[in-house]
């Protein structure tokens, strides 16, 4: 189905979770089509933000890569180290650095709104462009892979340093302690500048050192799985109702900028729902179903999805407005259509030769 291989290792439940997620992320960024179809009420349909189930899959799947290895091997040494950099750069960079180039072309010549001047490009290639302070009006879905890359650099590096003296399952707390902490007193001192909502997108929800905390909830949630199983099997379904019901809560807690709540606390709670959600769906092994197989498929096409749906987007506002919305419900799936095709493009011709390269180079 779609040319895409799928792994049989695969846990489908956390393919579910990822396929959600970019539902989640794509449906965020196009809903407005469906104002005045029969489908407009679900502009208005509570969700998760798609990214933060992104981040805390991120935090639990390395997490779980590297303490699983050092469960082995009683430390993590600096080629595992290594060799997690080289695959991962061969991962992220080649989709980043072509939709990237993508946008200096499209900006530059008038077809996406944008400024390529406003901030140094060697930031983009480095993802420093919102390591402490924000970036707008270029390039917006960059500030989410520049927290993972980030997470990606440092808790490897800090696991490998740190096991020397002391075993990773005591210190990976601490370490996600700190970044949790971390985080919530950058938007302590962050606050002063959210003095509306578009500040506060930018310098509370969009910046790197703000947002490690839902990436190491990640981690700590798989710490849990891996040194304390049983419990983690144990408390599976509660723990997942009890995410739900968490999920659920955070959405009628009304956002009032300048408020603790929602300038240090709001970003941190959902992705504890979300991580409570793990116990259960890690358990989900397979369903060998056609919509499991379309579920899977998506989740593959999930990073090239989360790259191109934004710039597609952009188009479609800037200069097919009319005609989409005229459409009504068809448009929004006519803009799905658009977004799965350009993203299978994406994944077939940079993404997919790329991992075949890093499979074969890394092993």
């Amino acid at each position: 189905m779609l040319g895409i291989n799928i792994d049989k290792k695969r846990i489908f439940g956390l393919d579910l979770l990822r396929a959600f997620a970019i539902i989640c992320v794509v449906h965020g960024h196009s809903s407005h089509l469906l104002a005045d179809s029969w489908l407009e009420p679900l502009i208005s349909l509570p969700h998760p933000r798609g990214v933060d189930i992104f981040f805390v899959l991120s935090g639990y799947l390395i997490g779980g890569s590297f303490l699983s290895y050092a469960q082995k091997n009683q430390r993590v040494d600096i080629h595992k180290t290594l060799r997690f950099y080289a695959r991962t750069a061969l991962r992220i960079l080649p989709n980043y650095y072509t939709i990237l180039l993508a946008y200096l072309i499209l900006v530059s010549n008038g077809i996406v709104n944008g400024d390529t001047h406003a901030f140094p490009l060697w930031q983009f290639f480095t993802f420093t462009q919102n390591l402490f302070t924000p970036f707008y009006n270029f390039y917006w879905e960059s500030w989410s892979l520049s927290v993972q890359w980030w997470f990606y650099i440092l808790f490897p590096m800090l696991l490998t340093i740190i096991s020397m003296r002391v075993s990773p399952r005591k210190a990976t707390p601490f370490i996600c302690l700190f970044f949790i902490l971390l985080s919530l007193a950058y938007r302590v001192v962050a606050a002063h500048h959210a003095t509306d909502v578009f500040w506060w997108d930018v310098w509370i929800r969009k910046t790197v050192v703000s947002r490690f905390d839902c990436i190491y909830i990640g981690v700590l949630a798989v710490w849990i799985k891996i040194y304390a199983p049983m419990f983690w099997n144990r408390h599976a379904v509660t723990c997942l109702i009890a995410g739900i019901a968490l999920m659920i809560v955070s959405f009628f807690i009304p956002p009032h900028i300048g408020t603790v709540y929602t300038d240090v606390f709001s970003l941190t709670i959902p992705p504890i729902a979300i991580a409570l959600w793990f116990p259960f769906m890690s358990r989900i092994q397979s369903y060998s179903t056609v919509v499991g197989e379309l579920i899977s498929h998506l989740s593959v096409l999930s990073y090239a999805m989360f790259l191109t749906n934004l710039l597609v987007i952009q188009i479609v506002n800037k200069h097919f407005s009319a005609v989409f919305q005229n459409m009504g419900a068809w448009g929004y799936g006519l803009y799905w259509l658009i977004v799965i095709s350009v993203s299978l493009l994406l994944y077939h011709s940079v993404e997919k030769p790329f991992v075949k390269l890093r499979d074969s180079w890394c092993r």
